[in-house]
């Protein structure tokens, strides 16, 4: 409901994101590059930072890249890289990727190691990355380059043109200012709203 009015067609998600999950999200208004980024056979990968409780082994990092079977069929991490933590902290970090996207996998895949996430943040999809400075509830539209990054890493032609002005991808601190307000009045309505029903 936050995503701008478009003239063509509607937004189309690519993938989802559970309620306990923040992060990337894509949307288009192709539907033949939805599918394809979505779609199995296509292996796009997907880029996870992920807080887990405790300290994991390295016999079940292991067993995570090697595969694991699910209750939908085996799965596995591609990498695990680990990140730097805080000594005194009872939480790891660690950057995960597969190449595909099943219902809860990430977190299906360290619950079936015994492992607790706390904290779950999509960083990537194929080539496109979060926006470190991008604020929680914001969007920015993608330069031409990122669009035909996506739609040939899924064998589509490049697209020639594009509605997009790109002085409005920057992200310099006035936008930056002007998207915190805007996702801030937007909770508060929402808030207000569900405090009336």
């Amino acid at each position: 409901e936050r995503l701008p009015a478009i003239r063509l067609g509607r937004w189309i998600a690519v993938g989802r994101l559970d309620i306990n999950t923040s992060g990337l999200l894509l949307f288009t208004n192709d539907g033949e590059l939805a599918n394809r980024l979505m779609h199995p056979k296509c292996e796009v990968e997907r880029e996870y930072a992920v807080r887990v409780f405790g300290e994991v082994p390295s016999k079940t990092l292991n067993t995570l890249k090697k595969g694991v079977e699910l209750d939908d069929g085996v799965a596995k991490f591609t990498t695990i890289k680990p990140r730097k933590n805080d000594d005194e902290s009872m939480n790891q970090w660690f950057n995960v990727t597969l190449q595909e996207g099943r219902n809860r996998e990430v977190r299906r895949l360290w619950e079936s190691q015994e492992v607790q996430v706390s904290r779950l943040i999509r960083v990537r999809y194929g080539p496109i990355e979060l926006q470190k400075r991008l604020p929680q509830g914001a969007w920015v539209e993608l330069e031409l380059a990122d669009v035909n990054k996506l739609r040939k890493l899924v064998h589509l032609t490049d697209e020639n043109s594009s509605l997009v002005d790109v002085r409005q991808t920057k992200l310099d601190h006035a936008r930056l200012s002007r998207m915190r307000r805007s996702v801030k009045k937007h909770r508060t309505r929402k808030s207000g709203a569900g405090n009336k029903r």
